[in-house]
């Protein structure tokens, strides 16, 4: 009987203090991952830091450098960014044979059909993304509405999933005189 009590005790003793340790010591809270565009790591993403991070990303995906982006660049990009994402061992989809919705350019990033982007359509686009999310206009994208961007986006997925479409804005009639 006394083999069997006595560990039960220091078992018992044991999870007390683990216990009563989690009480007086939370644990603490996971911290955001940092906000991309944020170079010096201050905490808030200005628009220069968001030109500085499409110009990077601009000059990693123009491999020829002849200051445009083509399809077949973009396709590389892609995959060389899966390949990293595998191998540091992400969890990612297997892209679909032949391409998929995202083969190639698409309209929103050619805006003109042309076949390529520009350094200049690239940082408008990238401009374009930063002005959404900052919704106070003062050209600086804190922790705030960093979240509120990261819900609406949320919202917006889970609404396109579900087939709910948001209401058509239509013009008030004028009155006829």
């Amino acid at each position: 009987m006394r083999k069997i009590v006595l560990p039960l005790l220091f078992a018992a003793s044991a999870i007390a203090s683990v216990a009563s340790a989690a009480q007086t010591n939370p644990a603490p809270a996971t911290p955001r991952a940092p906000i991309r565009q944020d170079a010096n790591r201050d905490g808030v993403a200005t628009r220069a830091e968001a030109i500085a991070q499409a110009d990077a990303r601009f000059a990693q995906m123009d491999t020829d450098r002849d200051g445009r982006i083509t399809g077949g660049e973009m396709r590389a990009y892609r995959a060389a960014l899966h390949d990293r994402m595998v191998a540091s061992g992400r969890d990612v989809p297997v892209p679909p044979p032949g391409g998929g919705k995202h083969d190639g350019m698409g309209r929103r990033m050619d805006p003109n059909g042309d076949g390529s982007v520009t350094r200049e359509e690239f940082e408008a686009r990238a401009l374009k993304r930063f002005d959404r999310v900052d919704a106070n206009h003062d050209g600086m994208i804190d922790a705030t509405e960093r979240a509120n961007a990261a819900e609406m986006r949320h919202v917006d997925r889970r609404e396109r999933r579900q087939g709910v479409t948001p209401p058509v804005q239509t013009p008030a009639p004028t009155p006829a005189r």
